[in-house]
């Protein structure tokens, strides 16, 4: 009798940058904003400040895909002010811990910023008032303060799968 022992893992077919695409969508699902948010458009826009780690994997992603009836949009760039109007901003790796402080202040600086802020696994990035952090393993932690400041509602199936929670001011 012969048995195989091997066993395909799926997560594993997927690299890093796909997998925390596929968490950014999930993200969006599960995440609601204000109706004042959507001023503009019926879009939802992702912005990616920074170098892109994702190259074509997330427009490839997301084109044509719809989150609670809205299309994506994507901006790419490297000023806070570049990104204005959109509704998540992902900050990549590579910048100082002065920088991300400084550009978290900058978003939520503004009142009504109803924007989730997600950071490429940064140091200390929650507790700097950051939203949600992405960890290369696929898990994340996530500052509830933060997304209430914001006035985002965090579902309770985010909260649950979180690998950690903020849940009052880390100051």
């Amino acid at each position: 009798m012969f048995i195989t022992l091997f066993q395909v893992d799926t997560y594993a077919q997927f690299d890093e940058y796909e997998r925390k695409a596929g968490m950014i969508n999930t993200f969006a699902k599960f995440v609601n904003w204000p109706s004042q948010a959507f001023k503009e458009d019926n879009s939802l826009v992702l912005g990616i400040l920074g170098d892109d780690p994702f190259g074509d994997v997330i427009d490839n992603m997301f084109r044509n895909r719809y989150v609670k009836g809205r299309v994506w949009k994507i901006k790419r760039a490297q000023t806070i002010k570049e990104l204005k109007g959109s509704h998540i901003v992902f900050i990549s790796k590579g910048f100082t811990s002065s920088q991300v402080k400084s550009f978290l202040e900058e978003i939520y600086d503004r009142n009504n910023s109803f924007v989730l802020t997600i950071g490429d696994n940064i140091p200390n990035f929650c507790k700097n008032g950051g939203i949600i952090n992405l960890t290369p393993n696929g898990l994340y932690t996530l500052n509830l303060y933060s997304a209430n400041t914001a006035q985002l509602t965090i579902d309770v199936k985010l909260l649950n799968l979180a690998s950690d929670i903020i849940p009052y001011d880390p100051d």
